[in-house]
């Protein structure tokens, strides 16, 4: 059974909606489910992101919110009705909701924090109904444990901005270090919650990681130890079937570096590009329509991306080519039907009473057939739309070459000259994308026999400032590989073998490298010319290093090493220094059918789409192929929800698309004097 990590969370805010009361309508009782309390929904922008992609607006008509207002803004009072009020656990908010109080906004107030709301806060909010004379107002207070984005039914975020600047600022203090992994425990804990299961916490011993594993085993501890958990074994009808303790899930935490690559390179497969070239946020896509002026004046559409878009969800691993061949396949399609329902309300004799019979049924299946058509049609003008704005950047970026050049760096055999001509003023590309292909060139090329000579160094920080580019992230990544090294001599000094473990590695494979030559013709053709004639370019063979950890952790076989030395937390099992238990490891110990990967520091959709290759059963991630609507049974078994035992939740403190990730970095850089 898949984790259902986003139906949860979507349950439990309808549940809050419906102020916390779980409604059980009896058979054949329909009016007492129309009854509604009508409401109106209270919110602040933490909670707004968190709501926006599990409940549209008519959805929460249908849980009677007639309004839904943000709490910061100046809003007027409404008397008689209640409000639900949905926040996060701070000091402000709780101020603001006083305010609220004084005021006397509504007839009562259901407060529902996020996460758990700490008792000096309790204790201000009482202080505050009180004095406002308000407390028999105050209906219920609730710590809903939702305080995370969930994305897809395997993909969530905690909306931590800037992550990965406060757990590796070489200049912060250490309480400004220790409140960001306070930060990251609370919304690993609301997933747990969201779950009704206690995982047990698999991590890199060492850093962050650890600090974090540590400090969740811990509250986890405590909420099993209290009466009326919300982990009991017994969570209901509703719970997640992981009876046995074999079939609880394993949470596998790693930071941002143990990976570094991952969130720079650039990705040919859909559901990647559509986040790192569109910047997709919380499911929604804005495209502007046309080039010129006025077409930007006219505005942009927006595309909501959700698992209930049949071509997204069949798509949404699939190399960009073949989306774009799916594309034209479905036009096709949808014509070919507009054509038989055409050919179907075409008369026969009128005076034949046969005739007219058969016309008759003709019409009546014909106008059955319109709505299905209909909402066909907006998905493909939706995909067709999407499909063309990436064409244009993938044209006048060249992303293209960038993938298939970081791919070979990345196999080891990366072309010097190749690089330099992209990162030169005259190259095609932003200067996010050199300076995304240039760290991921220093990486490759820092240490060893391909390490670069400071020549080749100087003339890589040229080319970029040339071409616009901030060097200070390539500064700080080529400080941290620096230290990287010093860390893997002293190791190697001190135990005789070298420590590779977050080394990336690939398999060789060919690629075009200047595919999308064609993409000059690309205005004015059908959208199946963008494969047509050309090699796609076939989606890496390396599983990500993030990806093949997990697997291993999930597989648990004895000659794993990532069993053997990842740290180990249980907080239903006696308390330990992060050793497993006997028999827990190795020979003879069960594999792990479901698990949680969760990346510190931020995440994207190409690291999700790794992980979810080990729920497909894949060898490696970001090889989907894409499949039509007639498909859409296999495509859901590709996506491992339904044909697989499997399940993979990939989570991340943010989805970052790799400009903002270059970003951070060169925030990092600046702050150490690069």
């Amino acid at each position: 059974m898949a984790l259902q990590l986003r139906k949860r969370q979507q349950d439990a805010i309808h549940r809050m909606l419906n102020l916390n009361v779980t409604r059980i309508v009896p058979l054949g009782e329909r009016e007492a489910e129309e009854t509604e309390v009508y409401k109106i929904l209270v919110m602040d922008r933490h909670c707004f992101d968190v709501i926006t992609p599990l409940v549209r607006v008519n959805e929460l008509r249908r849980h009677g919110v007639t309004l839904h207002l943000r709490l910061d803004n100046e809003r007027q009072p409404i008397h008689d009705v209640p409000a639900v009020y949905f926040v996060r656990p701070t000091a402000h908010n709780v101020a603001r909701i006083s305010a609220d109080f004084a005021a006397g906004l509504y007839e009562a107030y259901h407060l529902n924090f996020s996460s758990s709301l700490p008792r000096p806060m309790l204790e201000d909010l009482a202080a505050g109904s009180v004095k406002a004379n308000a407390a028999g107002k105050v209906a219920k207070v609730f710590d809903q444990y939702v305080d995370f984005v969930s994305l897809a039914e395997d993909i969530f975020s905690l909306a931590q901005k800037d992550a990965y600047v406060a757990l590796n600022d070489p200049t912060a203090k250490d309480a400004d270090v220790e409140a960001a992994v306070a930060e990251v425990v609370k919304g690993l804990l609301s997933v747990c919650a969201t779950l009704g299961r206690v995982p047990i916490i698999r991590c890199p011993r060492g850093g962050a990681a650890e600090m974090v594993a540590q400090q969740l085993e811990k509250q986890l501890r405590d909420h099993v130890d209290a009466r009326g958990s919300m982990f009991s074994d017994h969570a209901g009808a509703g719970s997640l079937s992981l009876g046995s303790r074999e079939e609880r899930p394993i949470l596998c935490i790693f930071e941002r570096n143990f990976d570094l690559a991952a969130a720079l390179q650039h990705a040919w497969t859909y559901a990647p590009l559509v986040h790192d070239v569109l910047d997709m946020r919380l499911n929604r896509v804005d495209i502007t329509q046309g080039s010129s002026a006025l077409d930007a004046a006219a505005g942009k559409k927006s595309y909501d991306l959700e698992d209930n878009d049949p071509f997204w969800r069949a798509n949404i691993d699939a190399q960009f080519p073949k989306v774009a061949e799916e594309v034209e396949s479905e036009l096709a399609a949808y014509k070919k039907a507009i054509a038989e329902v055409n050919a179907q309300t075409s008369l026969g004799d009128p005076s034949s009473d046969a005739d007219m019979a058969t016309n008759t049924q003709k019409l009546v299946s014909a106008v059955a057939s319109l709505p299905e058509l209909q909402e066909r049609k907006k998905f493909i003008d939706k995909h067709t739309n999407i499909a063309t704005a990436l064409l244009g950047h993938i044209k006048n970026r060249g992303l293209d070459e960038y993938f298939a050049l970081e791919e070979d760096l990345l196999a080891g055999k990366g072309d010097k000259t190749a690089v330099m001509g992209l990162l030169q003023a005259t190259g095609r590309g932003t200067p996010e994308d050199k300076l995304r292909l240039a760290i991921i060139y220093a990486m490759t090329h820092s240490g060893g026999e391909d390490a670069m000579s400071p020549a080749d160094a100087e003339a890589l920080e040229g080319a970029l400032r040339a071409s616009g580019a901030d060097a200070a992230a390539l500064g700080f990544v080529q400080r941290m590989a620096k230290l990287n090294q010093s860390l893997a001599a002293t190791t190697t000094n001190a135990t005789g073998r070298r420590d590779d473990r977050a080394t990336t590695t690939a398999n060789p494979r060919g690629s075009e490298s200047n595919l999308l030559d064609y993409a000059e013709r690309l205005y004015g053709q059908s959208l199946s010319a963008v494969a047509k004639g050309v090699k796609s370019l076939l989606a890496s063979d390396r599983q990500l290093a993030v990806a093949r950890a997990t697997e291993a952790l999930m597989r648990n076989e004895p000659d794993s090493r990532e069993c053997a030395e990842y740290a180990w937390y249980d907080a239903k099992a006696k308390a330990t220094d992060g050793n497993p238990p006997p028999g827990a490891v190795g020979e003879g110990a069960p594999a792990r059918d479901h698990a949680l990967v969760f990346v510190m520091g931020g995440g994207n959709y190409l690291e999700a789409e790794s992980v979810r290759a080990i729920a497909r059963g894949d060898d490696a991630g970001g090889s989907g192929d894409g499949v039509g609507w007639e498909s859409d049974a296999r495509a859901v078994g590709r996506l491992g929800t339904t044909t697989t035992r499997r399940s993979v939740a990939y989570g991340s403190t943010e989805m970052l698309t790799g400009a903002e990730f270059v970003a951070q970095l060169g925030a990092l850089g600046r702050k150490t004097g690069h």
